[in-house]
């Protein structure tokens, strides 16, 4: 399925953005300017409308800074769609298996349980495949998804990543993931 230019959108500025989830921009910019070197599939109105309904919708923040320039940020709710979508595009994620494992292990208090609901169901949606009750595992990378997550929920004092090398039992995880 091909993702709208919303996601679209939010995913570049996912991606291309490290923690502070915005860009700098010229005022008046044009999308080729925000992303260069981008294959859009999308008219240009079409992904001007998009950004229109984004903020709107509160998903990015525009700041207009003293030089002219203009700062595009995520939201929170804008970080938590792209995180979303990133999830979901892990369950389909197909590449060459490194041979490492990637396991998010969690112990996330009753105060925290929206956190806690939030990355269970998320992993689960994403393909992990669940060890034991709050340790799930993963053949992929998938780092910078579960660090962002994790940190855009205040998560960071409850839930451990670890990339290791060997599973007892493995083979049936080779074979849940389809990797051998």
């Amino acid at each position: 399925m091909k993702d709208s230019p919303i996601e679209q959108i939010l995913l570049r500025l996912y991606d291309s953005i490290d923690a502070g989830f915005s860009y700098r921009a010229k005022k008046m910019f044009w999308i080729d300017d925000l992303f260069p070197n981008s294959n859009w599939n999308f008219k240009k109105k079409e992904i001007k409308d998009s950004f229109k309904t984004l903020k709107r919708t509160k998903f990015i923040i525009e700041k207009e800074q003293y030089d002219g320039s203009v700062i595009i940020s995520l939201s929170e709710k804008g970080k938590l769609r792209a995180l979303n979508i990133k999830f979901r595009k892990l369950a389909n994620k197909k590449e060459s298996w490194d041979q490492k494992w990637r396991m998010v292990a969690f112990d996330i208090p009753n105060s925290h349980r929206k956190g806690r609901d939030a990355i269970r169901y998320r992993l689960k949606n994403a393909g992990f495949h669940e060890l034991q009750e709050s340790m799930f595992i993963y053949p992929y990378d998938c780092e910078k998804e579960i660090r962002d997550f994790i940190n855009l929920f205040k998560l960071e004092k409850y839930v451990r990543f670890a990339l290791i090398d060997f599973i007892d039992g493995q083979d049936y995880f080779i074979r849940a993931f389809k990797l051998g």
